[in-house]
């Protein structure tokens, strides 16, 4: 079993929730916009997703041959192209990890929570997908380096994180990488163990409106822990901005995954949610579900359950 398991929030507001070890504040989601650090949380930092930044500035996207990395149909053409690539899994608008205003942008904002808060998270911190970037400059970089493709694509990846890591003053660096364990190289550009060099946790975002099949997520779990030279947290879905609450994972369903997640050696769960409050609803439901905590006694995720049971005192 796990010992010393670490729990922690993932909040899109500057309000630690209690009841946990870490509390993560998203001062900047995909979305763009930009909070004020709380110098009780962690900051996260999402880097080249970055919507309101692609509205503005739509020359700095990252494109591929078969289009540039626009989520939204809604958004600007850009040399003629028609906006919105339905060829790729794009969740947000990504720009060029090699445009250097971007790159400043980010690592100034970086440095600045760094000086505030405890500790750094960053996440959209790569390539968009497989075929990105061709931009010219991408291009024209790849062509100096003398690497192939996907080795030149690793390197920037990694001397991105380099970067990062430099500027933060020795505070932790949580790093998210999306779930992908065996293309992950490929699609994105991540080189498991350089970048274990610079991250002092890898975080696997295992975002879901619905957990019916625990034992895909606990497969993932697995996987990422055995491949990865650095602690590995896990991050489940709990209620995000403007969720309906009859569309989001039900209690017995975060319970059953946390536990199933738990015995695979992970380092630590990480629970998603708009507010503290939305957190602290969970606790609430998560300490009322007892036949389902009794059910999950004796899986191996022990630490969930005396987790559920420390939370008692919240109420």
């Amino acid at each position: 079993m796990v010992r010393n398991l670490k729990f922690a929030t993932f909040l899109y507001q500057p309000e630690p929730a209690e009841g946990v070890d870490i509390n993560f504040y998203r001062i900047k989601p995909e979305s763009g916009t930009v909070g004020k650090p709380n110098p009780k949380m962690y900051t996260n930092i999402a880097v080249f997703g970055d919507n309101a930044m692609a509205q503005k500035h739509p020359e700095w996207i990252s494109v591929s041959k078969d289009g540039p990395s626009f989520r939204r149909l809604t958004a600007p053409k850009v040399n003629g192209i028609k906006p919105g690539n339905k060829k790729y899994n794009l969740r947000w608008d990504v720009l060029c990890m090699t445009n250097p205003e971007v790159r400043e942008y980010n690592l100034t904002l970086i440095e600045d929570c760094a000086r505030q808060t405890p500790g750094i998270s960053i996440s959209s911190q790569h390539f968009a997908d497989h075929g990105f970037c061709v931009c010219p400059r991408c291009v024209e970089l790849w062509r100096q380096s003398g690497l192939n493709w996907y080795d030149w694509r690793a390197q920037t990846v990694t001397e991105f994180l380099k970067e990062v890591k430099d500027c933060i003053g020795g505070k932790p660096l949580y790093v998210n990488m999306l779930p992908d364990p065996v293309l992950g190289r490929e699609r994105f550009g991540y080189d498991f163990d350089a970048l274990a060099e610079y991250a002092d946790v890898f975080v696997i975002p295992m975002f879901s409106k619905a957990y019916p099949s625990p034992w895909y997520w606990e497969m993932l779990a697995r996987a990422f822990k055995s491949k990865l030279k650095k602690p590995v947290f896990t991050n489940l879905y709990v209620r995000g901005p403007n969720d309906d609450p009859k569309q989001v994972p039900t209690t017995e369903q975060l319970l059953t995954v946390a536990v199933r997640i738990a015995r695979t050696g992970v380092d630590g769960i990480i629970f998603l949610a708009e507010t503290a409050q939305r957190i602290r609803d969970f606790q609430k439901a998560a300490v009322q579900s007892t036949n389902v905590l009794a059910e999950l006694d004796g899986y191996g995720g022990d630490e969930v359950i005396d987790l559920v049971s420390r939370w008692k005192s919240l109420f």
